[in-house]
C-alpha cells in the first residue's frame, strides 16, 4: 500500500512530501517520490530528439533527486522510500499510471501556483488527477508542515448527510482511521449560498432553507449512528455558515488532520471524480485533503 508523491523541483516545495510521509508512516508503508521528465512529441522515433533537450531532462531529474535526497535525510531510517523517474508528456497520466501499476494507495501533490500559505491550490496536474485517477488523490496546502512525530492525528470525513453514497464513504473512512489508529470525525457542511440583493426568496426564506438543511443533516447523522455506520464514540459535527469560509471556520481543526472526501456519483467507476461542491471545499480546507475513488 505504497504512497506516491509527485515532486517537481522548485514548485510547491516539500509540502507534498510531508503529507505523503505522514500518510506512509501512519499506514506503516513505504513512500515513492516520483518526478516526471517531460518528453517531446517525436515522430517517428526518439532518435531525432535534440541532444540538448535530453541533457536538460537529465539535469531536471538530477536536481529533483538531489532535493528529495537532502530533505529525506531528516526522516527516520524506518521510513523506507525511493525515487522514481517517469518519462511522459503528461505528468498526471504518468503519475496515475505509475500509482496503479505499483498498487499505490494514493497519489499526493503539493499545491502549486499562486495562493496564500495554508491554502490548497489545484493546479493542472492535480485537476487532471481529481477527474480520472484510479487511486486516492491527496493535496497538501501551500507551506504545509506535518506534526513533528509524523503521524496522522485525526481523519475528518465530509458527507452530504442524506446521500446513499455516504455509507460507502463512511465505511472506507472507518477502515482508514482504524488502520492509522487515528480518531474519526464525521462532518456535514451546511452552507447558505451568497445572498442576492434582494434575494429572490428573501433573507428569511434563505435562513429557513438553511435551518431545514441543518435539521435534515442532524437527522441523517442520527440515522447513520443508529444503523451502526457511525460509532458511539465518533464525533459528528455540522459546519454551518453563510459561506464556505465561515462554515469551515465554525469547527475546530487539528495539526496532522486530513479531510477525506468521496467522489461524486457522476464519476467513472473506480476513478476519482469531484463536483463543484467538493472543488469549493478543497479550496477552503485548512488541512490536507484526500479524495477517494468510487
Amino acid at each position: 500500500m505504497t504512497i506516491v508523491v509527485g515532486y517537481v523541483p522548485g514548485e510547491g516545495g516539500t509540502a507534498g512530501i510531508r503529507l505523503g510521509a505522514m500518510l506512509a508512516e501512519s499506514l506503516d508503508t513505504d513512500l515513492v517520490i516520483a518526478t516526471v521528465a517531460p518528453t517531446p512529441w517525436t515522430n517517428p522515433s526518439m532518435a531525432r530528439v535534440d541532444a540538448e533537450f535530453v541533457d536538460w531532462t537529465d539535469r531536471f531529474i538530477d536536481q529533483a533527486y538531489s532535493e528529495v535526497s537532502a530533505y529525506m535525510n531528516s526522516y527516520p531510517a524506518a521510513l523506507t522510500w525511493r525515487f522514481d523517474r517517469l518519462d511522459h508528456r503528461a505528468a498526471a497520466t504518468a503519475l496515475a499510471a505509475h500509482a496503479a501499476g505499483i498498487g499505490a494507495a494514493a497519489v499526493v501533490l503539493s499545491s502549486t501556483g499562486d495562493g496564500q500559505l495554508g491554502q490548497i491550490v489545484v493546479g493542472s496536474t492535480a485537476d487532471a488527477l481529481l477527474h480520472r485517477c484510479e487511486v486516492a488523490v491527496g493535496l497538501s496546502p501551500r507551506g504545509y508542515r506535518s506534526p513533528r512525530d509524523g503521524l496522522l492525528t485525526r481523519v475528518t470525513v465530509a458527507i452530504a448527510g442524506d446521500d446513499p453514497q455516504d455509507r460507502a464513504v463512511l465505511a472506507r473512512a472507518h477502515e482508514l482511521a482504524d488502520t492509522m489508529t487515528a480518531p474519526l470525525r464525521v462532518v456535514t457542511f451546511a452552507v447558505r449560498g451568497g445572498a442576492m440583493y434582494p434575494p429572490l426568496v428573501g433573507l428569511a426564506g434563505e435562513d429557513e432553507v438553511l435551518d431545514q438543511w441543518i435539521a435534515q443533516s442532524t437527522r441523517a447523522h442520527e440515522a447513520l449512528r443508529a444503523d451502526g455506520l457511525v460509532a458511539d464514540d465518533t464525533i459528528t459535527d455540522l459546519a454551518i455558515g453563510r459561506g464556505w469560509r465561515e462554515a469551515v471556520d465554525s469547527i475546530d481543526w487539528m495539526g496532522g488532520e486530513v479531510l477525506l472526501l468521496g467522489s461524486t456519483r457522476e464519476g467513472p467507476l473506480r476513478r476519482v471524480f469531484i463536483g463543484s461542491r467538493s472543488t469549493t471545499l478543497i479550496r477552503h480546507s485548512p488541512v490536507p485533503v484526500v479524495v477517494l475513488p468510487r
